[in-house]
């Protein structure tokens, strides 16, 4: 089997299917992006601009159908609960010894 040709009855096939939805739903969906968004320590103009970018479907149609100050306040309020936190990577120099594990004692031991 080749691998970009699946077997018709592969049950490892990508669906996509529609669920009806009104605007209860498009405001959950736009605050569990906003959560995930801001618990990566994306700060607040970064995630905004996620929302306007059509590569990211989900948020994009929740920005166009609830707007500039729905998803903004919606933002807001997710990173009063996660944005309290930046995670920031960094390569280490190849000359930098690796880290040794922490070792934990027990008192009296």
């Amino acid at each position: 089997m080749p691998y970009a040709d699946p077997e018709p009855d592969d049950p490892q096939e990508l669906v996509g299917v529609e669920w009806p939805g009104d605007e209860s739903v498009t405001r959950e969906m736009a605050e569990s992006f906003a959560d995930e968004f801001a618990q990566l320590g994306l700060p607040r103009a970064e995630i905004l601009a996620l929302y306007r970018q059509p590569e990211y479907s989900g948020a994009h149609r929740a920005w166009r159908l609830l707007g500039d100050d729905e998803i903004a306040r919606i933002v807001d309020e997710s990173l009063a609960v996660f944005g309290r936190f930046t995670w920031v990577v960094t390569d280490s120099a190849d000359d930098e010894p690796e880290p040794q594990p922490l070792r934990l004692y027990r008192r009296g031991s």
